[in-house]
């Protein structure tokens, strides 16, 4: 079961005018029905498959730019309490008075 396509000269149509056709014919019998349904499939399954691979890619770069935020704000508040606590120090040791050091005059031994 197959069907006879005729292409015509003209763009038109219409019934009931004579056209004239071109001498070539071509028959879309079944198996060509299935070859260009498979195709198609095949190309959507593709273009599925291609999309589906470009979204896991992303999640996957997203989930590692994540984590190395999360490392970058441990690592800052580590930098922010070690900056505190020399500052601490600096303002500890500005406030102590430096006396300068004596020289012992005799060394006594315990017994």
């Amino acid at each position: 079961m197959s069907r006879d396509f005729i292409v015509t000269r003209s763009n038109s149509a219409e019934t009931g005018r004579r056209k004239s056709t071109l001498e070539r014919r071509f028959r879309v019998g079944p198996n060509a029905i299935r070859f260009v349904a498979m195709t198609i499939i095949a190309i959507l399954a593709v273009v599925y498959l291609s999309q589906s691979t470009a979204g896991a890619t992303r999640s996957i770069k997203v989930r590692d730019f994540e984590s190395q935020q999360g490392d970058l704000k441990l690592q800052k508040e580590r930098l922010e309490a070690e900056q505190t606590r020399l500052s601490a120090l600096k303002q500890i040791d500005a406030g102590v008075e430096k006396q300068p050091l004596e020289a012992s005059g005799q060394v006594q031994h315990l017994p």
